[in-house]
């Protein structure tokens, strides 16, 4: 058995994100949402867009919450908009799930440099843990 804290991975494409509950190296809930960068950059980054953002991770903490205590370290690694997401994602309320009064904090572990696409049939999926 692992000695690693639950987490949330997220991997966020152009036209969906991909978040997954990891526990001991292994998937234990998936969901894609079906908001991405261009659903982001759309909205202009604005709330609009964080709450459609936000919503996908929320489904899946609630869906967590069913069976376990939703993580409450993140940490955050993102080729794009990593401080706009890490603001999103902790001034997000969570008072619907028990944290044992842990605040929700995220981490910014570091930006990694993602060569953009040229065409526009392709799609590149960026990932990030939280």
């Amino acid at each position: 058995m692992s000695d690693t804290k639950p987490f949330l991975s997220i991997a966020v494409g152009d036209t969906s994100t991909l978040i997954s509950y990891m526990v001991d190296d292994q998937v234990l809930i998936s969901h894609t949402h079906p908001i991405g960068y261009k659903h982001i950059e759309a909205e202009g980054m604005s709330i609009i867009a964080a709450s459609k953002f936000i919503d996908g991770i929320l489904y899946t903490l609630e869906f967590i919450s069913l069976h376990d205590r939703i993580p409450t370290d993140f940490k955050l690694v993102s080729p794009r908009y990593a401080r706009w997401t890490g603001e999103v994602i902790e001034n997000a309320s969570y008072t619907q799930f028990y944290t044992s009064g842990a605040p929700i904090s995220v981490t910014l572990e570091g930006i990694i440099d993602v060569p953009l696409s040229y065409a526009r049939h392709s799609q590149t999926i960026h990932s990030f843990k939280l």
